[in-house]
């Protein structure tokens, strides 16, 4: 168990940094090209770039919520069974990243 957990917690704090990065980079990136869009321009380039960058936000969305999901189930098996403190922060941690994955990858909330 204890090896389940640490591996658990590992995967959890790599989704979480990802799950960071999104939250704090890519999606005020992202609403700071949605500003910027100029619709009187011809060749629609500030549109694309938009689309690039929106399309890539959902893409980091979807990837932190199902990498999320593996660390989670990985951590709260020795985290129920033998409540290693390790295995909890673990649970948090990918928690958290299912919860802004779903935030930022699918269109529940948009």
């Amino acid at each position: 168990m204890k090896g389940l957990s640490i591996t658990g917690f590992i995967i959890s704090i790599l989704i979480f940094l990802l799950a960071m990065y999104l939250q704090f980079v890519v999606v005020p990136a992202v609403a700071s090209l949605e500003r910027m869009i100029d619709y009187s321009d011809e060749s629609g380039l500030s549109s694309m770039m938009w689309a690039q960058a929106h399309s890539m936000k959902v893409n980091l969305g979807m990837i932190t919520l199902f990498g999320g999901i593996l660390p989670f189930i990985l951590c709260i098996i020795p985290a129920l069974k033998t409540k290693s403190k390790l295995a909890w922060v673990g649970v948090v941690l990918s928690f958290i990243a299912i919860v802004i994955g779903i935030l930022s990858g699918t269109h529940m909330f948009s």
